[in-house]
């Protein structure tokens, strides 16, 4: 696993609402399960990522 911690330091505490909060610690737990995915695979998905989300903002 790539150690992806960036060393900038907080500034500024962020509120993060309930559903986010569940939605990290399942992250957490599926990592630490071993359900991941490889950094090749998700480079790949990124620009459908991208593509999806501006076709969604765009108006």
């Amino acid at each position: 696993m790539v150690d992806l911690k960036l060393q900038v330091p907080a500034t500024e505490e962020v509120e993060v609402d309930a559903e986010t909060l569940t939605a990290i610690d399942r992250g957490i737990e599926a990592a630490g399960e071993g359900r991941t995915v490889p950094l090749e695979e998700v480079r790949k998905m990124i620009p459908k990522w991208i593509s999806k989300f501006e076709s969604h903002t765009r108006r």
